[in-house]
């Protein structure tokens, strides 16, 4: 796609967003579309186009002459006017949000959005599905429509020897807010996996820019099979994920469950950035969540495959080894294979 119409497409998105904005502040009253017309700039041929587009991703309207349009259902997926209602009274995080029918990932997109100064800390992107989700060490992360898949954009600074925390404290308020959102309660594995009953359901990516001793931004990705049915997992991959509607037999609100993750993440995130405690206010829930330790296990480490007994993850989020010799080993990043 040349620049061109990616600006197009773009510009299309964001005028149908907006055009969601006002049907949702309007209620149930009916929105002419002169008026929509005359607000946007744009022709009432132009608002009857993205009408049938909106339409197409699962809004629907109700259509009288003379009267004009009406938002009776909106689709499950997430929207600044959807999402702020769950989000906390002084929320940053959240606060501005920038969505896609689809996307390559929105990791990429938020890192270039967290290069450009313009850019609001807090800012969520988000998408009804990804063709090319972004897992650890570059994997490749299926999903499908039906899944929750954002990145948070964070700009506060804080120390550099401090950033494995993000990672740690994402996966309490992702487990935090599915307990309370769904009723599901997830298993946390080193070191960032969510599981149900052994099965992956959510996944966690940080990626940062750093200055000196002093993390610039960070861009926090999560992928969590939140409405994701059955038919939609590989086969191949069914022995080793799950999803909430799998689980639960209930579809989950994607704006609430996302609101939830972002509240409970920002007390801790701003702890962290305020030089008080951050993981390790939330550190011995982690560890009563956490299925890694105390198991036998063997990682993949950069260096080669280590087995062991996971013994504790500190505080820097560092994994204790307590290898077959009795000595112990300290890993930094690896994948434990149970």
């Amino acid at each position: 796609m040349n620049h061109e119409s990616n600006t197009l497409r773009l510009h299309t998105e964001d005028i149908r967003i907006d055009i969601v904005d006002r049907f949702i502040s309007a209620g149930t009253n009916y929105i002419s579309g002169g008026n929509l017309a005359d607000e946007l700039s744009i022709t009432r041929t132009a608002v009857w186009k993205h009408i049938r587009g909106l339409e197409d991703l699962g809004f629907e309207f109700d259509a009288v002459p003379r009267r004009g349009y009406r938002l009776i259902r909106s689709p499950n997926i997430i929207l600044q006017s959807l999402l702020q209602p769950y989000l906390r009274d002084d929320a940053e995080l959240g606060s501005h949000v920038v969505w896609y029918p689809s996307v390559a990932s929105t990791n990429v997109i938020a890192n270039q959005l967290a290069r450009q100064p313009a850019t609001e800390h807090g800012t969520v992107v988000a998408a009804l599905r990804q063709e090319g989700g972004k897992g650890r060490h570059g994997r490749n992360w299926n999903s499908p429509e039906g899944g929750l898949w954002m990145s948070v954009v964070l700009k506060r600074s804080f120390p550099l020897l401090r950033a494995a925390e993000v990672t740690l404290m994402a996966s309490v308020a992702v487990a935090r807010a599915v307990e309370t959102v769904t009723g599901v309660s997830l298993d946390i594995k080193w070191p960032n996996d969510l599981l149900y009953k052994n099965k992956k359901v959510c996944g966690i990516l940080a990626e940062l820019r750093a200055g000196g001793e002093s993390v610039d931004h960070v861009v926090l990705g999560i992928g969590l099979n939140s409405n994701v049915a059955d038919a939609q997992i590989p086969h191949e991959l069914k022995r080793i994920a799950t999803s909430l509607l799998i689980e639960s037999g209930a579809e989950v609100n994607q704006s609430q469950l996302a609101g939830a993750i972002l509240s409970e993440f920002e007390t801790m995130y701003r702890s962290l950035v305020n030089g008080d405690a951050g993981f390790v206010g939330v550190a011995d829930e982690w560890r009563k969540r956490c299925v890694t330790i105390g198991r036998s296990i063997r990682v993949q480490t950069p260096q080669g495959l280590v087995e062991g007994t996971a013994i504790n993850v500190d505080n820097q989020g560092v994994l204790q080894l307590r290898l077959t010799d009795g000595s112990t080993a300290a890993i930094h990043s690896g994948d434990v294979l149970f």
